[in-house]
Formats: C-alpha cells, sequence, structure tokens
C-alpha cells in the first residue's frame, strides 16, 4: 500500500475552465483598446459590439459542431443569406411573419441537410462538398432576389413585433437579439457535451472508425449534424434580416473568416474530438473587438483582417504546441 499525506484523501484539484485563458485574452484586448480610446469602455459601445456580432456568433457556436467532428462547413454563409431572403420574398408575398420565419429555418435546414447526404454518399469531406454547394446557394439567391436586396417594406411587416424587438425599436438595456443568442448557446453547449448526441460527435472526432465499430451510426450522425448547422445558419438569416431589416446579394459571404477565426481562437482544434461552445463566443467578441478596436484606435479597418488571421495562427501554434506536449507526456 501507498502511504498518502495526511488530509490527501478525498482532495480534489481545483481546475479552471478551458475557456479561461481566451477569456483573459479578451480582458486584456479590451483594456488595451480601452486604454487608448476610453470612449470604447463606454457600456452602449460594448453591448452594441456583442450584438453586431452575435450572429457570428452563434453560427460559430454551432460550427463547434463540426470541428469536433473532424469536419468544416464552408456553405453556412449563403445557407444564412439564401434563408433570409427566402424568409424575406415570404413575406413580402403576403404570408404571415412567424410563418416565413419558420419557412426560413426550413429551408436552411433542408439546405444543411442536402450537404451532409452529398458528403455521406459521395464518400467526401464536407468541405469539398461545400465548396461546392456554397456556389449553388449563392446562385440560387441571387436568382430569387434578383440580384437585389430584399427589403420587406409593409407597415404591418415592419411594425411586427419581431422587427421591432430585433430592429432595437423596443427599448431594453440588453439588444433581445444579444439575450436570444446567449440562450441559443447555453442549449448547444449543453447539446454537446450532456446528451448522448453531442458525445457520439465527440466520438467520430476523436476516431471514425473505433466509432463505427462501437455501433454509432456515423454517417447518420453527419447528416444530422450538418442539418443543424443549416438550421441555425437558417436562425442567422431571419435573425439578420429582423436585426438590420433587409438582405443584400452580399450577405452572409463575409462570414467565413470571422465564424471559423471565432471557433479556432475559442479553443476548438481543427482535428476534432473536442470542441468549447463557450470559448467560440468569446472568440467570437475577440473577432468583434480586433475589428471594431482597429477603427477606434484610428488605424485603418482593413488592419483588422490582417491581426484576425495573425491570431488565428497563434491559436493554432499553441493548440498544436500543447497536443504535442501532451502526447510526449503519455
Amino acid at each position: 500500500m501507498i502511504a498518502t499525506p495526511f488530509g490527501a484523501k478525498g482532495r480534489t484539484r481545483f481546475k479552471l475552465p478551458e475557456e479561461t485563458s481566451v477569456l483573459i485574452a479578451l480582458i486584456v484586448l479590451i483594456g488595451i483598446v480601452g486604454a487608448l480610446r476610453p470612449t470604447f469602455l463606454k457600456p452602449v459601445n460594448l453591448l452594441n459590439l456583442a450584438a453586431s456580432y452575435s450572429i457570428a456568433a452563434l453560427i460559430a457556436g454551432c460550427i463547434v459542431f463540426l470541428l469536433s467532428m473532424g469536419e468544416i462547413d464552408l456553405s453556412f454563409g449563403w445557407i444564412l443569406n439564401l434563408s433570409a431572403v427566402l424568409a424575406g420574398l415570404s413575406m413580402i408575398a403576403g404570408i404571415p411573419v412567424w410563418i416565413s420565419i419558420v419557412i426560413g429555418i426550413a429551408a436552411g435546414a433542408l439546405m444543411g441537410a442536402l450537404n451532409g447526404v452529398l458528403t455521406v454518399f459521395m464518400r467526401l469531406p464536407l468541405i469539398i462538398v461545400t465548396l461546392g454547394t456554397a456556389s449553388v446557394f449563392q446562385g440560387i439567391s441571387l436568382i430569387s432576389n434578383k440580384s437585389g436586396s430584399v427589403v420587406p417594406t409593409d407597415p404591418k411587416i415592419t411594425q411586427h413585433i419581431f422587427f421591432r424587438a430585433l430592429g432595437g425599436v423596443i427599448d431594453t438595456p440588453v439588444p433581445i437579439i444579444l439575450i436570444f443568442v446567449l440562450l441559443a448557446f447555453v442549449v448547444l453547449h449543453l447539446t454537446l457535451h450532456k446528451t448522448r448526441f453531442g458525445y457520439r460527435i465527440l466520438a467520430i472526432g476523436s476516431n471514425p472508425e473505433a466509432a463505427r465499430l462501437a455501433g454509432i451510426p456515423t454517417k447518420k450522425i453527419k447528416i444530422q449534424v450538418c442539418a443543424l448547422m443549416g438550421a441555425v445558419s437558417g436562425v442567422g438569416g431571419v435573425l439578420f434580416l429582423g436585426f438590420r431589416g433587409a438582405v443584400d446579394p452580399s450577405t452572409g459571404g463575409q462570414l467565413l473568416l470571422p465564424v471559423v477565426a471565432a471557433a479556432i481562437i475559442g479553443g476548438t482544434p481543427l482535428s476534432g474530438g473536442a470542441g468549447t461552445i463557450w470559448g467560440s463566443l468569446i472568440g467570437a467578441m475577440i473577432v468583434g473587438v480586433i475589428g471594431v478596436g482597429v477603427v477606434f484606435i484610428g488605424i485603418d479597418a482593413v488592419w483588422g483582417t490582417l491581426v484576425t488571421g495573425l491570431v488565428i495562427l497563434f491559436a493554432i501554434g499553441v493548440d498544436q504546441i500543447v497536443r504535442v506536449r501532451k502526447k510526449r507526456g503519455s
């Protein structure tokens, strides 16, 4: 028998959440920008920043599911676009707002499921399949909106509680879109880390063959995760429509970098098998602070993209170093 120090029995070792380092980085970044431009720290500015990046954060939270499975989707931006276009056109055609919202979300889920089905039956990585479907969805959107913006102008639509709440007409201490996204993150976190569905996703990402031999229906799970990604992108589309009041042909096309960057910076590895939903939220805020912070400081906005890219490379490098050390330690 090995002797143990007095009092060691039953002692639990305190462990900080894995998102702690990313949260510290966010606080430091906000502090730096605030020190240079104190007006940046006004609560209204910080809330507006969080609200403006909330949709990208929501999609980043869902793409963690795919990254945890060792896959990545390139089409979510155009799924968002087409979902918003279909919802907006439905409203303009006289379909009730809530039904139009359901149409947009359902369309997103169908597009995501299509990505999953093609991936499974063509036996190709999702990144290759979505490289093609992204252009298909963009093309359908351009045909549907005739290469123009979709702007619901009927007062019956614009005065609907959906548009009034998301558009800020209804005054609340915290933007309603931000409250909705935070609640969605709670659901996403619990789904990935507290359900059998989430366990299967992580198992597939860790070792697809072992997961298959263990009886996990890997093909079915992949299709379901892709459908979930499409549905969340559809939700992002209708939220964008309600928040901005319109959707233009370029909406969603610029989301790829901030969404993927948020997930990677937040601590989700590209290799699969692990993922942090809350980390992606913090990562999205870091991307937002970089993008808005450079403008506050007085630097040309194009430098924000450069800095974001450098941060991604740094995050990937740190993750790789940690993985190598873990392997050596084991």
